[in-house]
């Protein structure tokens, strides 16, 4: 079986192809048939590639095939003309990955970390994706390799001296249990 590879790209196919991955007016769908093109030529095997952008293994194949029988013509055709219009473009979906890399403090919210729910009604309230659901958010992200991760405990301290308070509480955890912990002030001098 011989390995899956894209016929030697024309110049003026290069610049097309280029242009159309920083395209912010295609939709997601349209997009990723681009990214498979470049993904392919940079020597991914179909297998990374269907991992990567979320789609089936035959659909890599295929969008190779339509691209060294006819280069890039079919691909900004819907494969099904009669089906809904898309509603995500990859400007929606550069704006969601932006907002999942912040920092929920950085935008002025009271929480430190994004679950889906959060980081979708964030998105929604400012008019940054189309009303979709949770599952497909978190579908979009995983295809852009981002995964919100259920967070255990974690709080961020607002207590400026918290970093000097959490290294004695690490001592204090620290020391053998037959031992006294002593805690002495520097700057005062005080035990």
């Amino acid at each position: 079986m011989s390995k899956l590879a894209v016929r030697r790209l024309k110049p003026s196919e290069r610049r097309f192809l280029d242009e159309k991955l920083a395209d912010r007016t295609l939709s997601a769908c349209v997009l990723d048939r681009y990214r498979i093109i470049e993904a392919i030529h940079h020597r991914y095997s179909p297998t990374e590639v269907a991992r990567i952008l979320g789609c089936e293994r035959p659909t890599v194949y295929q969008w190779v095939y339509n691209f060294n029988e006819s280069g890039f013509s079919g691909f900004e055709k819907a494969t099904n003309p009669y089906g809904r219009p898309a509603i995500l473009t990859s400007e929606n979906l550069r704006q969601l990955v932006k907002v999942a890399l912040s920092r929920p403090n950085d935008l002025g919210l009271p929480f430190t970390v994004w679950s889906v729910a959060k980081l979708s009604d964030y998105c929604r309230s400012r008019g940054l994706l189309p009303d979709v659901s949770n599952e497909w958010i978190r579908r979009l992200l995983r295809r852009e390799g981002l995964s919100l991760q259920r967070s255990e405990t974690w709080k961020e301290s607002p207590d400026p001296e918290f970093e000097k308070k959490n290294r004695f509480l690490e001592l204090y955890h620290k020391a053998p249990r037959e031992s006294a912990v002593v805690k002495y002030d520097p700057e005062s001098g005080d035990p």
